[in-house]
């Protein structure tokens, strides 16, 4: 059992050096402290390798061993000094903004909740509503697109749409549900020096924005981001297996726990889910999104894919980019359906390309 211990102590004295030398927090058994990191990591290679007995046999225990350290990396990294909880953007005195708060929108005789946050010089001139994505909500997994949003000087309002997060005593009813879009920039149009409002529409959030844009009478949009939204939608058991193997293995997650935890990501999940009369297939055929974006031909668009999407796969981007030919059109190469919007290099293309549009387009007038 010596050797054992020996090569499951120099693992984890490995395991600790690379979570300290990546930045990777979320695998870092002593917190973000990179000289504690690299000593915790050196004490505990040199400790194995003093004690590993001079045989070949014993590294018959790596595999093993390889894997209860990556699973006691992540229960550390998870509880002994973890790092923030990403949703602490969503807290009054986070760095990254000027100032965060929580707002209730009037949406007919109900209130829609939502947050509402200012960029770091204060109020914008511009500002932006995200719209999520089928049991999404107006936090989960939100804090690299809004962070970068707010960099590039823009105002963000995030919103629980119909039958999701603290929305859910309003199930989400096709057409009921388009007012969440009309009644997020009635709001924002509302806000004092706002003089131009852009939407992104999040997958099922981008049918929506769609949708709403034709049929809901409300004063136009500057700007339209449509992100990873599918044509239609056949949603089975392979399809999420699909995505899963897609999310843990071609997107970039390891860099997810620089900021956060596996603990952290599964209280996020378990939030989310939603209250609709309708299947989520049945949503999107509802919304025809393929349709109705042809009709958007004087909105400044800005459509954004991947392809490693299986939920909304190549093929369906491209129809899309047909229908509307003159969207600017943005593509990830390695990014699951759920990875998307966690890309920062994509999130710097959005936020700058919505920046040429609403503030830029402002200062020129």
């Amino acid at each position: 059992m010596q050797g054992a211990a020996a090569v499951f102590l120099m693992m984890l004295g490995l395991g600790q050096l690379a979570a300290t030398h990546w930045q990777w927090r979320g695998l870092s058994l002593v917190g973000g402290n990179k000289w504690v990191g690299y000593g915790t990591g050196a004490v505990l290679l040199v400790g194995g390798a003093l004690m590993l007995p001079a045989s070949f046999y014993v590294l018959l225990w790596t595999p093993l061993a390889g894997v209860l350290v990556v699973a006691l990396q992540l229960w550390g990294g998870s509880v002994i000094i973890p790092p923030p909880h990403p949703d602490t953007l969503f807290l009054a005195e986070h760095p990254a903004h000027g100032g965060c708060r929580p707002v209730q929108i009037a949406d007919g005789e109900y209130l829609m909740p939502g947050f509402l946050l200012y960029p770091p010089s204060g109020p914008s001139v511009a500002a932006v509503c995200i719209v999520p994505g089928a049991g999404d909500n107006k936090t989960f997994f939100k804090w690299r697109l809004i962070k970068t949003l707010l960099a590039e000087g823009l105002t963000v309002l995030s919103i629980d749409p119909h039958g999701h997060g603290d929305y859910r005593n309003r199930p989400l009813v096709y057409p009921d549900c388009l007012s969440a879009v009309s009644s997020a920039v009635a709001f924002l149009r509302q806000q004092p020096g706002v003089e131009r409002v852009g939407l992104v529409g999040i997958s099922l959030g981008g049918a929506m924005v769609i949708n709403a844009l034709i049929n809901q009478d409300f004063t136009p949009v500057e700007a339209v981001v449509i992100t990873e939204t599918p044509v239609r939608l056949n949603f089975n058991r392979a399809l999420v297996y699909r995505e899963l193997w897609n999310t843990l293995y071609g997107s970039p997650v390891l860099a997810l726990l620089k900021e956060t935890t596996v603990k952290q990501i599964r209280a996020s999940w378990r939030s989310g889910g939603y209250v609709s009369r309708h299947t989520t297939s049945e949503l999107f055929n509802l919304l025809n999104p393929l349709e109705n974006i042809k009709a958007l031909k004087n909105v400044p668009m800005l459509l954004v894919y991947s392809r490693c999407d299986v939920i909304a796969p190549p093929e369906q981007a491209q129809a899309m980019r047909r229908a509307a030919p003159q969207a600017a059109f943005i593509e990830a190469k390695k990014a699951s359906h759920m990875m998307l919007t966690l890309v920062p290099r994509l999130n710097v293309q959005v936020a700058r390309w919505l920046n040429a549009q609403l503030i830029k387009q402002t200062a020129d007038r």
